[in-house]
């Protein structure tokens, strides 16, 4: 038998063996070899390269994509949703309201921001009790929109599921002049809530992009052209909580921001646990420029997105 020859029972030996489950009994009948011929011929073949083994699972990448985003931005932790279809989102926001189940004690203060990403988590969220647990509005209200995804109804919603007590600001997201904030923030009812949010155990909040042509949906209707102009040619690319950055991370401190009702950002690195929930190809270039500037503690996110967002700093 030829070299040629020989490689072709290997592959022919092979194939029969582990792609179409053939015994190593039915397969020495077939071409006329004892059994313990098979058995070497496959030794041989997988000793020649022509057997390969992969052991793979969606679970593996997903946790090699948590070790690099975890190493590569220095978060507590990464979580990421090993679904590629419509279970994505749901997922996700399982993965981040177990984070927040963990990471609570019963007098935890939990601050939450809004959108669609924060209402998730706190759908998603295990029904418990944790009366000495407070809840509390991290920014103001759009009262524009789905009220379902505005700070105040999120922060009841998840009160309630918890069994706890909770705590809104009665301001909107956006003020239109710095002496109009100044004197709502001197408000007890504005100005504790925001320290209180500002003191929090946990954040949970989502991340905003930028657009040429449109702001984030919590400034629809709230933002001027002159302001999100301004931003723009800033270098502004995301937000998070309401205050924008550049591509590096970095705040930028518009005329703009003196009208934000939320947490300051200086603030929220003082934050135990920032909880970002977040994934698609649109928010990767904010995403990592929020992470770029190490505002994020812990972020679940899905396998492309993880991908988008490592790739993004090539």
């Amino acid at each position: 038998m030829t070299d040629r020859e020989h490689i072709q029972t290997l592959l022919t030996v092979a194939r029969r063996y582990w792609l179409e489950q053939a015994t190593q009994a039915e397969i020495a009948a077939e071409i006329g070899y004892s059994r313990s011929m098979v058995s070497r011929l496959l030794d041989e073949a997988r000793r020649r390269g022509i057997i390969t083994f992969t052991v793979q699972h969606p679970l593996e990448r997903a946790i090699e994509l948590e070790d690099a985003l975890t190493r590569t931005f220095g978060l507590t932790c990464a979580r990421v949703a090993m679904s590629n279809d419509n279970a994505t989102a749901d997922e996700v926001a399982r993965m981040a309201a177990d984070l927040v189940t963990t990471y609570m004690h019963p007098d935890s203060v939990i601050a939450l921001s809004n959108g669609r990403g924060v209402a998730s988590v706190v759908h998603a969220m295990t029904p418990m009790r944790r009366p000495g647990a407070t809840v509390v509005q991290a920014i103001g209200g759009t009262a524009k929109g789905n009220l379902l995804l505005d700070s105040p109804e999120l922060c009841r919603q998840l009160a309630e599921r918890i069994g706890c007590a909770y705590r809104v600001m009665p301001a909107p997201v956006l003020v239109s002049n710095p002496q109009a904030a100044a004197a709502l923030k001197a408000e007890e009812s504005v100005g504790m809530t925001i320290a209180m949010a500002s003191h929090a155990d946990i954040l949970v909040t989502g991340v905003g992009a930028v657009g040429m042509h449109s702001v984030a949906p919590i400034f629809d209707h709230v933002m001027s052209e002159r302001a999100h102009a301004e931003l723009l040619s800033r270098g502004a690319i995301g937000h998070i909580c309401g205050h924008h950055v550049d591509s590096r991370g970095r705040h930028i401190d518009a005329d703009f921001c003196q009208g934000l009702m939320a947490v300051p950002l200086d603030r929220v690195p003082s934050i135990t646990h920032v909880i970002v929930s977040a994934f698609g190809v649109e928010k990767v270039p904010a995403l990592a420029a929020i992470l770029r500037g190490n505002w994020v503690t812990d972020l679940v996110t899905d396998i492309a997105t993880a991908r988008a967002v490592l790739g993004h700093l090539d």
